[in-house]
């Protein structure tokens, strides 16, 4: 298993980073990838929230910004499959990607306390379903780092509350291990 760790992740090396990976663009509707294709799978926090909106609020305005970020970052990058907790804040962070690719957004449910056994599932479910394709994950500082985990195998470390710009790439292919990538996309968090 292989790390790389940079700063920032600009769209060109993205680009280049899910070609030389060799996980091909979206297949049309139907149709199965191909099975030398590697799953490719992109993590990121929800974009910056409200402090007020209770358990669900929506993001501020740097948080619609950093969205807006994540869509030049991996516009081109063959995103095929995007997915959201049922929180406003993850899936207002995934929408402007999503309306621009013309991609649906499918909510997962996140079950609290559900810890390695669940991000492990969610592991699972995205490389079985997802096999030779380029995925988004919006997800929660508690429960990204572990679902990184469980694609790369290797520890990942926690994502405090401040931190809304870590990119995570995790490269599965067909044989051999893992590689990730660790990255920053947008302005950079509070420390």
């Amino acid at each position: 298993m292989r790390t790389v760790t940079a700063r920032l992740l600009s769209p060109v090396c993205l680009l280049l980073l899910v070609a030389c990976a060799g996980a091909r663009p979206a297949e049309p509707r139907g149709a199965s990838p191909a099975p030398s294709a590697s799953t490719v799978v992109l993590l990121v926090r929800h974009a910056e929230k409200a402090t007020e909106g209770g358990d669900d609020p929506a993001l501020t305005p740097a948080g619609r910004q950093r969205a807006e970020v994540l869509v030049q970052v991996a516009q081109h990058a063959g995103v095929s499959a995007i997915s959201a907790t049922r929180l406003r804040r993850t899936r207002e962070t995934a929408q402007p990607l999503a309306d621009r690719l013309g991609v649906p957004i499918t909510v997962r449910e996140v079950i609290p306390g559900g810890g390695r056994a669940q991000a492990a599932q969610q592991a699972r479910d995205l490389l079985t379903q997802h096999r030779g394709q380029v995925v988004l994950v919006v997800g929660h500082s508690n429960t990204l780092p572990l679902v990184a985990e469980a694609l790369a195998g290797v520890p990942i470390p926690p994502i405090p509350d401040s931190e809304y710009d870590r990119l995570m790439v995790v490269v599965v292919p067909p044989s051999g291990p893992a590689r990730l990538i660790q990255s920053r996309y947008g302005a950079p968090s509070a420390p």
